[in-house]
């Protein structure tokens, strides 16, 4: 069994989500739901949780806050949240679980499952770091990613990525200095909490850093040369974009 809490100053998503939890949901016992989040602090620090769903905007202290101010963070963190795809990206960025409201229901068994798979780790010091700067610099990614493998995560700068390859459910993640990262997460996530500017998709299969590539070869679609040598294939329908990055 999973012993949760949620922590929203709204008193409807409280009752709603706890709601959504006992009819959706078999593993989740909800101990305590609370709309003031010092009450919560103090209620962790006693009481063994194994995961918080967490809103972020309340008063007297964020949802940031909250977690800055707990000492050993054993739990699970699945944020609750009404923001825009900004944020969004910073969760993602930060390897930080999150329902937006209002929570879909096959969303919120998603989220569960990630954590009953041991998927969703205990959030750490330097996830939490990301997701601050993330979402506090007016919107900008971090220059950092956390992404998770078969011996935990990854921190990885996203200047180091030379392109990104699809192998299946799963991603492998190549860098400058030669080395590879194999990725539990498909080609499409992993794109999605990369900077647009800086990484296109040119295939199915491929994603790269625009600021890697070495040279492009004419064909039907074409291919790339990247820094390391690795030449990459050029979708037809993905090379006039390619062009356009370059104003070519």
């Amino acid at each position: 069994m999973i012993n949760s809490i949620i922590i929203d100053d709204e008193q409807h998503c409280l009752e709603t989500l706890q709601w959504q939890l006992e009819k959706y949901t078999s593993t989740v016992k909800v101990l305590q739901i609370f709309n003031n989040p010092i009450q919560a602090l103090e209620y962790v620090k006693t009481n063994p949780v194994n995961l918080v769903f967490l809103d972020i905007e309340m008063p007297e202290i964020n949802g940031f806050e909250f977690l800055n101010r707990v000492s050993n963070i054993q739990f699970d963190v699945i944020f609750t949240t009404a923001y825009d795809e900004f944020a969004v990206k910073a969760f993602k960025a930060s390897a930080i679980d999150y329902l937006l409201k209002p929570i879909d229901k096959q969303d919120l068994i998603n989220a569960i499952k990630k954590v009953e798979n041991k998927r969703a780790l205990n959030i750490s010091g330097m996830q939490l770091e990301i997701l601050n700067e993330s979402y506090g610099a007016n919107h900008s990614i971090k220059d950092k990613i956390a992404v998770p493998t078969q011996e935990g995560l990854h921190f990885i700068k996203i200047k180091d990525i030379v392109c990104c390859i699809s192998d299946s459910n799963y991603t492998y993640i190549h860098l400058a200095n030669q080395t590879s990262i194999l990725v539990s997460r498909t080609l499409k996530e992993i794109e999605s909490i990369l900077p647009n500017k800086h990484f296109l998709r040119i295939h199915h299969s491929n994603l790269i850093n625009l600021e890697q590539i070495k040279k492009y070869v004419r064909g039907d679609g074409g291919y790339v040369v990247m820094e390391d040598g690795k030449e990459l294939s050029v979708s037809r329908s993905r090379k006039d974009t390619l062009l356009k990055m370059f104003s070519i």
